[in-house]
């Protein structure tokens, strides 16, 4: 049983839907509801189980109950991805408040509410699971415009490493995957903006 973070869309539903494949009951936690159903269709047409599940992530309310619902629905909490995340491109003068403070909150307010309600049912008899952080090659390195996003994708190392000593004793591992640029939409929305600040011109 799976919980995967926003997974309505670009890497969270491929994760998704490959461990729908292998097997896995996986719950599509995302703030856009309808797009999560869209996701459990796909699943389900492919003859795999899955259950859409309405989840902010910066709402301790919303994750713990979300986090209920899986288990009540399929048993069980055996793995977490907390995929959920925003990009906001600006360079560090330019960037408002709000903005970062919105970052910190998806991406590791987000990381930490559903990792504590997880590890609630991980712990029961030691019986064990797997945590598992999108991070990014930005968890290691540094870009212009964005002191948000490689604060943020840092913090999951952190939280990752507290949780594998805590973890250990009931069973309960912890990983950080980094990829580099991967093309969603995420991305793709990257790119105008970072050229409009580097006055670059696209090509068409």
């Amino acid at each position: 049983m799976a919980l995967i973070t926003g997974s309505a869309s670009g890497i969270g539903r491929d994760i998704a839907e490959t461990y729908a494949k292998a097997g896995a009951m996986v719950g599509i936690a995302d703030i856009n509801l309808e797009a999560a159903q869209q996701t459990v269709d796909a699943i389900e047409a492919d003859s795999g189980r899955a259950l859409a599940i309405a989840m902010d992530v910066t709402s301790e309310d919303a994750v713990n109950e979300g986090v209920q619902k899986l288990v009540d629905t399929f048993g069980a909490i055996d793995i977490l991805v907390s995929n959920a995340g925003i990009q906001i491109i600006n360079p560090i003068h330019k960037m408002t408040f709000d903005d970062w403070k919105k970052m910190l909150a998806i991406h590791l307010d987000g990381a930490f509410l559903t990792t504590r309600a997880a590890v609630q049912h991980m712990y029961q008899d030691d019986k064990g699971g797997t945590v598992i952080f999108m991070g990014s090659v930005h968890s290691h390195e540094a870009s212009l415009y964005k002191a948000t996003y490689v604060t943020v994708k840092h913090g999951l190392l952190g939280l990752c490493r507290v949780l594998a000593k805590e973890g250990a004793e009931h069973n309960v591992r912890s990983h950080v995957i980094c990829p580099g640029f991967v093309k969603t939409p995420l991305v793709e929305k990257q790119i105008p903006q970072q050229a409009s600040e580097k006055d670059i011109r696209l090509l068409a």
